[in-house]
């Protein structure tokens, strides 16, 4: 019975994909007719620097600023200078204009370039129009990993080491990054919105909003951080949303490779392969990544993933183009079980931390994940003020996993149960449609900005578990079996209200959403005296969220500007050029900036539906809510030295938790109200550039950077009234030191010092962890004209004895010191 049924959901999967890629292309379709409609009105848009550039720069080629200037000039536009006008992405220039009545003079240029290509530090912050979407009030970052040695693999705790209010909480056993969010619980990043080019990577976005799947580092070419405010852009959760930019083609050879080969200690091996470039009007971008490694547990904390993403860009026009990213992602990782601290009394079976964190004591759980997806993106100027962004997105995810029964915290497993074990399939089919736009308009003598959009998304899930007849079955016994299905419409909307030095942005969004769960199939009730129903639930929100943000620059800093296109031969002088567009402010400016915004969290299909015999659900269940404050001041008033320093305020209200009532059973429902209240600061400074006189200095670039987040977080309400929520540390402390030698030597010493905090909400002994002091220290080296380097770094250089992660089977201890080293190739 039960390979027929697997067969025929197998059976149902590709007829799933075809409607979820027939309905993405069908809306691409739909909105490219709009290009006839509105392309009259199409101007050419300001590209990059000219050839000119690159002459002037290699002649005073004397810094890692200007090497890194030219390369950005010949990225920055999507085809050739001489006929293309379209901007990459990656750079992230910002379209809204100084002036709509009269031209920008040229004189006025003081840099080109954009503005994350600031040097010797960048600025602290998005830009205030990106694209299609308005930044200006809110407080944002970004990290560039090449900013950095070259990592082992994934080490977002090292690449997040210069943005405060990111807690990494580490599985050393598997690829899965968790990120916590200024006290909300990391676990799978479920209480943060993780995109990647603006597409929520998630299992699913509502029902299912874990995170197992992160890009590689080599293939980011930045991160950003959007904190109060996200959700009126990208919808749920209530702790921002964290945005990986990733690679685009370059397009100053038809063809580039790129190969990393990393060894490491516990057999840790990794290969990254890259080929991009550009063929007249398609550019191409793939990349391959195989990691693998046996782990530091005494069994069963080896993975192996295979991973990779194909990408092409076609300019269809001079100012239109379409994007399409394909990602194939397949690992399997064991899970060698926790452990638990030693108190007075033990239960049998214990296994402490405290004894020898190397010890394994689950050694037949595994985990396997797979996720195919698709998007398609287009994008069109209709003029230099308006800008269309159109992305459908589809794929299928598959989630299984093994787990031994008998086991409790930090035990090992015993007992008639131990001779079973569990196993969960989810496999997730979703769909969806984001498009935006954004509009330049005169307003009072000056330019504002109005950028919105539409959200459609569809999802479904099934959840079969079974009950395997022996600790490492691969199949078994049907037990449950439920389909969950969501479908999402929002209409959002901002607009910059621009005066001078003075930004007023109102924000909306409107969230219709609808999740029903049926079961199936379930062997306790259908076994019950007497049998019990079948769950069947469905729930529809409409969810309004509001949003108001406020800046004002203390300090105008002067204008970066992309220089305007040049006709004719090179060297040619352009008669009545058009004003060249805004990309970045240079030094000094320091602004003040504050947001008020809501956010929400919706209900998961576990909670609509619980899978126990003893579980229900209250009638009343509403999704969580979160009100946000967010205010500081930020910077760059020296070239060598930026900064940002602010408060944060909010709250979480409705969160939703399990109660057991006084007859047994287990009710899911509103189980109480938190609030989070907290202070961050952060600063970067080139102390060569210092010595320099604020120039780029000739020796480099040497960075002090220090982030400190101090914060107080109780829940004010419910069965955990006056606790502290899970993954809320007092302080969490970032510092150290990057020197850069153009794109020859590199050298980080990387800090992560981080309070007392808990792994649970009840403030348990056994969820307590101990704070910790960690540091990195990693070094590259680039030779033969760029075109091979080495790279070797220590990770946890002091071998300081932690862990940063509490699951249900107990304490996940952090690696101690390890070592890696690899080589890499360029042609």
């Amino acid at each position: 019975m039960r390979y027929t049924e697997q067969s025929v959901f197998i059976a149902r999967m590709p007829s799933k994909i075809t409607f979820a890629l027939g309905t993405a292309l069908a809306w691409i379709a739909l909105f490219c007719f709009v290009e006839t409609g509105l392309g009259q009105d199409a101007v050419t848009v300001p590209v990059a620097a000219s050839d000119n550039d690159d002459v002037d720069a290699d002649d005073n080629d004397e810094t890692e600023n200007k090497s890194r200037r030219r390369r950005s000039h010949r990225k920055t536009s999507a085809v050739n200078t001489d006929s293309g006008v379209l901007t990459n992405p990656n750079e992230g220039l910002s379209l809204a204009l100084t002036s709509a009545t009269e031209p920008a003079e040229v004189e006025g240029v003081v840099v080109t370039g954009t503005w994350y290509d600031t040097y010797p530090v960048p600025y602290p912050a998005l830009p205030p129009v990106e694209g299609t979407r308005i930044n200006a009030g809110k407080k944002t970052s970004f990290v560039k990993p090449q900013e950095f040695p070259t990592f082992a693999g994934n080490d977002y705790r090292e690449v997040m080491a210069t943005t405060p209010g990111i807690i990494v909480s580490e599985e050393p056993q598997s690829p899965i990054i968790n990120f916590g969010y200024r006290g909300l619980n990391s676990q799978r990043s479920e209480f943060m919105q993780v995109l990647k080019d603006g597409v929520s990577i998630k299992n699913e976005q509502f029902g299912f909003p874990e995170t197992h799947y992160t890009p590689i580092l080599d293939a980011v070419d930045r991160i950003e951080l959007i904190r109060a405010g996200a959700a009126l852009q990208f919808g749920p959760q209530p702790g921002g949303a964290l945005n990986f930019v990733m690679k685009m083609p370059r397009q100053d050879a038809p063809f580039h490779f790129t190969m990393r080969n990393v060894f490491g200690s516990y057999e840790y091996y990794r290969n990254y392969s890259e080929v991009d470039g550009t063929i007249g009007p398609l550019g191409y971008f793939f990349y391959y990544d195989h990691r693998q490694q046996e782990g530091f547990r005494e069994a069963n904390s080896d993975y192996s993933l295979d991973a990779g993403s194909p990408r092409f860009v076609l300019d269809v026009t001079r100012d239109s183009r379409f994007i399409l990213t394909i990602d194939l992602y397949d690992e399997e990782h064991g899970e060698p079980g926790g452990f638990r601290r030693r108190e007075a009394v033990n239960p049998p079976n214990s296994v402490f931390v405290e004894d020898d964190p190397t010890l394994t004591t689950r050694f037949f759980d595994r985990f396997q994940l797979q996720r195919y997806y698709g998007t398609l993106e287009y994008q069109k100027f209709f003029s230099e003020r308006t800008e269309l962004d159109i992305k459908a997105f589809g794929g299928y995810l598959s989630r299984w996993s093994k787990r031994q029964r008998g086991g409790g915290f930090g035990t090992l497993p015993s007992g008639p149960d131990a001779d079973t074990n569990s196993i969960q399939l989810r496999e997730d089919w979703t769909e969806g449609v984001d498009a935006r736009m954004r509009h330049d308009y005169n307003l009072l003598g000056d330019v504002s900005t109005i950028a919105g959009g539409v959200y459609f998304y569809h999802a479904l899930q099934d959840r079969r578990d079974e009950r395997g007849q022996t600790p490492d079955a691969e199949s078994g016994m049907l037990r449950n079996f439920n389909t969950g299905e969501t479908w999402d419409g929002a209409i959002f909307a901002e607009n910059r209200f621009h005066f001078g030095r003075l930004s007023i942005v109102p924000g909306m969004r409107l969230e219709f959403l609808n999740q029903s769960v049926d079961e199936e199939f379930n062997f306790a009730k259908s076994h019950a005296e007497p049998p019990e129903p079948l769950a069947s639930h469905s729930d529809f929100n409409f969810v309004p969220l509001f949003g108001l943000g406020l800046g004002y620059v203390l300090v105008e800093g002067q204008p970066i500007l992309s220089a305007p296109p040049v006709a004719g031969e090179k060297g040619a002088e352009a008669k009545n050029p058009p004003a060249p567009v805004v990309t970045g402010f240079g030094p000094p400016r320091v602004e003040l900036y504050g947001t008020v915004s809501q956010a929400y969290r919706p209900i998961t299909y576990g909670e609509l539906v619980p899978t126990g015999a003893s579980s229900i659900v209250n009638g009343d269940l509403e999704e969580g809510e979160a009100l946000q404050f967010e205010y500081g001041v930020r910077g760059k008033p020296f070239p060598f030295l930026n900064f940002d320093v602010g408060g944060f305020y909010f709250t979480f209200d409705d969160q939703v938790g399990e109660v057991i009532l006084p007859n047994g059973f287990t009710s899911t429902s509103n189980v109480g109200d938190a609030r989070y209240i907290g202070f961050e600061a952060a600063t970067e400074l080139d102390v060569l550039s210092l010595i320099n006189g604020g120039a780029p200095s000739p020796y480099g670039n040497l960075t002090l950077y220090g982030n400190v987040t101090l914060l107080n977080a109780e829940f004010t309400s419910g069965p955990n009234d006056g606790k502290t929520p899970a993954y809320a540390p007092d302080y969490q402390v970032k510092t150290g030191a990057i020197y850069r030698y153009k794109d020859v030597f590199k050298l980080a010493l990387l800090g992560t010092i981080v309070d007392d905090e808990f792994g649970d909400d009840g403030d348990s002994f056994e969820g307590f962890i101990p704070a910790y002091n960690v540091w990195d220290l990693t070094a590259e080296v680039k030779f033969w004209n760029g075109r091979a380097g080495v790279f070797a770094g220590i990770r946890n250089l002091f071998d300081e004895n932690y862990w940063g992660e509490v699951r249900e089977e107990g304490i996940m201890p952090a690696l101690p010191r390890n070592y890696y080293g690899g080589f890499e190739f360029f042609f």
